[in-house]
């Protein structure tokens, strides 16, 4: 393929704008995504086309609707603007679109597999900002998601084809509404088993809410839980505007295991953890004499990653059960039912805690551990040589194959990550996991559902991403640094390369006692949808100092090799960087620093919000106390990132 690749880990996304903003202005849309990371309404329309008529070729033998494509979005292009376009592509491209409108990734995929159409094109940037958009795509009857191949041959598509054809294909396809009929079908999947675990008298008592994001889930989830126990649930997070991912959702709960009682910044700025901590404060006698939980689901916008609160009246806190603690618990669920294989495989990816690894082991099961991406997951659990058992990754996404009746009435497997099967079978582990044991027993083994390792990814904001490859300056510099690091850990060591096969772009680096047995590890790789490069931790507690040294002189070379200087958030945050140098400031005040930067200085717009959480997340500046002041990292990149 002469021009490279469009997709990420997962489809494509980027800033949702006009074909005249100044990142895209006079570009063809293809480059100004690729290079701007800019999604205009006319590169969706070009790529939504491009995919409907690759999906249209390549559909499997045998599907009911090989014509059909289904068509869904996230609630956040309030304006129509982009998914009307996606939906004249698919005409267009002479399919039938079954378009349902505003509704959650997994309910799109088992919609999808139901009706037996040639594939799915979601509007969605997951848990991106709400000012980003992308579209996901799904092949035919496994509800797959495209590998590498599939990828490039699908990018091929996009660039081979000319912008006036999709603007004048006459298209011989059609348009149908299937909102009702892609919920039902979701609702009547996810209430049998073995698809959902949760009985209905499982939580009586219980205090459950949920914490959509402003997305997809919005009211679905909720009616679905009515269904299960009229009443039972309240939404903390619901539609506002199309802001999705602001004020909730699962991104701002990344990384934390635990969230105590007197956080307030977090806890006010949160409505999960919000409504949580009230409703857990309000009951905490009963909590604590074993009368019921108090738990949240929260979720991404477009519905297929979740965590799971759990408030905890003894420490008055919330314990966090991402994906490791998620599919841990599932685990022991489905043991605890004998409904676990000797053998069966549970498959991670490497970024999952070392922890969940030893404990998904000791319950026999065979750990596979996978490039990042729950594509890999899905694509672990088609294979007919493996009994899948389940599988998952800390971000949220957790896959345990289902059933599905399709519209023939035939009966068959399914895998999706779908976050609200996960949140509602992980509130099944936790009701089996409190039978008969004490109750403060139970909080403490939520709040460790394994022994808990380090872990960490500190990431360059703002890069280009094509300048980390295999062979480049900055990968040679990054594993340079990584190699003198690793000389620093504990005698008896080994470190080892480790390349991923099915993802030779992560540099991996395996630290290792001289069996083989793994101790630790760290990667760098760039983020599939932003324009990010991380550099993960992963390791025993005892090494937190060390792994943490090696991570930040990796990110050094990330900060000095690939940092888009063109970028205006790179050059908002170096001038906020500067306003730090005289000393710690507000929030507040730093944001007002931003605001009063001439948009002509930095070539575009700007969101402050935004830049102080990136310098936060990246390292770059630190927040306590509702002050930032500049990190070591933050001043040496001052003094040394030009």
């Amino acid at each position: 393929m002469s021009e490279p690749r469009l997709q990420g880990t997962d489809g494509v996304r980027g800033l949702a704008a006009a074909a005249d903003h100044p990142l895209a202005s006079g570009m063809d849309p293809r480059k100004a995504y690729l290079e701007r990371g800019v999604f205009t309404e006319e590169f969706a329309e070009l790529y939504a086309f491009a995919a409907a008529k690759w999906l249209l070729e390549s559909a499997s033998e045998g599907i009911i609707s090989p014509n059909a494509i289904v068509v869904a979005w996230d609630p956040r292009d309030t304006e129509g603007r982009f998914y009307g376009a996606i939906v004249r592509a698919v005409v267009r491209a002479g399919a039938r679109a079954l378009v349902t409108g505003v509704l959650p990734t997994p309910a799109a995929a088992v919609y999808m597999a139901s009706v037996g159409a040639a594939g799915a094109v979601v509007l969605t940037a997951s848990h991106n900002p709400a000012d980003q958009n992308g579209i996901k795509i799904f092949l035919g009857l496994g509800a797959m998601k495209p590998l590498p191949a599939d990828d490039e041959a699908l990018s091929a598509r996009v660039w081979e084809t000319a912008r006036e054809e999709t603007a004048s294909a006459a298209g011989a396809g059609e348009c149908s509404d299937t909102a009702a009929e892609a919920r039902a079908v979701y609702s009547d999947y996810i209430r049998q088993l073995p698809n959902c675990w949760l009985g209905g008298a499982d939580i009586e008592g219980w205090d459950l809410s949920l914490d959509t994001a402003g997305g997809a889930w919005s009211g679905f989830a909720l009616e679905i839980l009515d269904e299960l126990v009229p009443g039972c649930a309240a939404e903390a997070g619901y539609y506002a505007n199309g802001r999705v991912n602001e004020g909730g959702g699962v991104v701002a709960l990344e990384g934390r295991s635990e969230v105590g009682g007197s956080e307030v910044e977090i806890i006010r700025g949160h409505a999960g953890l919000r409504r949580l901590f009230e409703a857990g404060r309000a009951r905490a006698a009963d909590l604590r004499a074993g009368r019921g939980f108090a738990v949240c689901g929260v979720f991404d916008a477009d519905g297929d990653r979740a965590y799971t609160l759990v408030y905890d009246p003894f420490n008055d806190s919330a314990h966090v059960l991402g994906g490791d603690g998620a599919i841990v618990l599932q685990a022991r669920f489905l043991k605890a039912e004998e409904e676990l294989p000797a053998g069966a495989v549970a498959a991670v990816t490497i970024e999952s805690d070392v922890g969940a690894a030893t404990a998904l082991s000791e319950l026999g099961l065979d750990v596979r551990f996978l490039p990042v991406g729950d594509k890999w997951i899905l694509h672990a659990a088609s294979d007919p040589a493996d009994i899948f058992a389940l599988g998952g990754e800390e971000s949220g996404h957790t896959i345990v194959p289902g059933r599905l009746s399709d519209a023939y009435g035939a009966s068959r497997l399914l895998a999706v990550g779908d976050g609200f099967k996960s949140f509602l079978n992980t509130c099944a582990s936790i009701h089996r996991l409190s039978q008969g044991k004490e109750s403060q027993k139970v909080y403490a083994e939520l709040a460790e559902p394994f022994p808990r390792g380090f872990k960490k990814t500190l990431y360059g904001f703002h890069v280009d991403r094509r300048l980390f490859s295999p062979r480049t300056k900055a990968w040679e510099a990054a594993r340079t640094a990584l190699e003198a690091a690793a000389r620093g850990f504990s005698a008896g060591v080994v470190s080892r390369w480790a390349p991923l096969d099915d993802d030779p772009s992560v540099l991996y680096l395996a630290l290792e006692e001289p069996g083989g047995c793994p101790r630790a590890s760290i990667f760098v790789r760039n983020s599939g949808t932003e324009r990010k490069t991380g550099v993960t931790l992963r390791g025993p507690m005892e090494w937190k100092a060390q792994l943490l040294s090696a991570g930040e002189a990796a990110v050094r070379e990330i900060l000095i090799h690939i940092k888009d200087r063109s970028d205006p958030n790179t050059l908002a945050e170096e001038a906020a960087l500067r306003g730090l140098e005289g000393g710690p400031v507000s929030a507040e005040a730093f944001e007002d620093m931003l605001e009063k930067i001439p948009e002509s200085e930095l070539g575009s717009e700007i969101s402050p919000g935004r830049i102080r959480k990136e310098a936060i997340r990246g390292g770059l500046v630190s927040s306590e106390g509702g002050r930032l002041d500049l990190t070591g990292l933050g001043r040496w990149y001052l003094e040394n990132g030009k």
